[in-house]
């Protein structure tokens, strides 16, 4: 059963930071069958802001990427039928994907501390089961590593995430790219691989017009601390940049790498530490620069050119 990740589980690992908690989770449970785990998460350059109140909805999926894995959110009230609900999972499938909270995870750094949304793959081994979690990040709270770690029993693990956060909802609902809301909360959660139902476009604007618009949050609020609140939803987009970046690379497409996805990836990690400075600087009191809409705006430019480039070449990014 874990022959496909027993033998993929070094570049799982080795891709680790350019995964988000959700990508590592797609690309491992694909990883585990022996599918093509590169092309199942490369969103190409896939991006839709959808508003919702005073907050966004980040959507990095092409908005049938859910339906086509055939994964369906199931979720139970108490640990017990959760438990026995990822084990049949497993029986059936090979694996399952947990919808958790760092909170409860001993290998998070939000482990105890604060809730955080967190995906990984649980698959059988002998004794218990095993989990797979090929992420790795940085943060104020500390590192998280790759894990793989045997556990003698799920439930410690299987709580999800409180209703209660708007933002880290938010990242539930619109995870797959497809717009899943009202999301059916329930205290456990896991995906199960059967007639998924039907994947929404979610509403909300798209590729460069989604960074203008982000530019011009900041450029309108961007002297409150309130408006960097959904900071790690935009890093995310950083990440799938620079995986897209090391995918058309291993496709052959030097000349787009070149003039389109380096550069590109590259400004986009400016995004993260120019994002973390004015947090600092609005926390101590100082005005924040005007540098976060600056990038954006420029990034959404770099953008619909690595689009228009990519066209031009015939190159298909999101089938890369």
């Amino acid at each position: 059963m874990l022959r496909g990740v027993n033998e993929r589980w070094d570049e799982l690992a080795a891709a680790g930071d350019l995964f988000t908690c959700y990508s590592a989770a797609l690309a491992t449970w694909a990883a585990v069958e022996g599918g093509d785990w590169g092309r199942a998460i490369n969103p190409g350059l896939t991006f839709t802001l959808a508003e919702r109140g005073d907050v966004f909805g980040f959507a990095y999926f092409p908005a049938d990427l859910r339906c086509r894995l055939g994964l369906r959110r199931a979720g139970a009230a108490d640990v017990a039928a959760a438990e026995r609900g990822v084990l049949a999972e497993i029986e059936r499938r090979g694996r399952a994907i947990v919808a958790g909270d760092g909170l409860n995870l001993p290998w998070h750094p939000a482990h105890g501390r604060r809730h955080a949304p967190h995906w990984y793959v649980a698959v059988a081994a002998d004794g218990g089961a095993e989990i797979l979690d090929p992420f790795t990040a940085q943060n104020e709270l500390g590192a998280q590593k790759p894990a793989r770690l045997a556990v003698e029993t799920l439930a410690p693990l299987l709580p999800a995430l409180p209703p209660d956060d708007e933002v880290l909802r938010l990242r539930e609902v619109l995870a797959f790219g497809d717009d899943t809301d009202p999301l059916p909360w329930q205290p456990f959660q896991w995906f199960v691989q059967e007639d998924p139902g039907s994947c929404r476009e979610p509403e909300g604007h798209r590729g460069p017009a989604a960074l203008r618009r982000l530019a011009a949050h900041f450029r309108e609020r961007g002297q409150e601390l309130e408006a960097y609140a959904q900071a790690d939803d935009i890093w995310s987009v950083a990440r799938h940049r620079a995986f897209l970046r090391r995918r058309a690379e291993a496709a052959g497409a030097a000349a787009w790498v070149e003039e389109h996805g380096a550069p590109l990836a590259a400004r986009w990690g400016h995004v993260a530490p120019l994002l973390l400075q004015a947090i600092l600087s609005l926390r101590a009191g100082r005005a924040a620069t005007g540098s976060v809409a600056e990038v954006l705006d420029d990034l959404a430019d770099r953008e619909q050119a690595a689009a228009e480039g990519a066209s031009q070449a015939g190159i298909e990014l999101s089938r890369l």
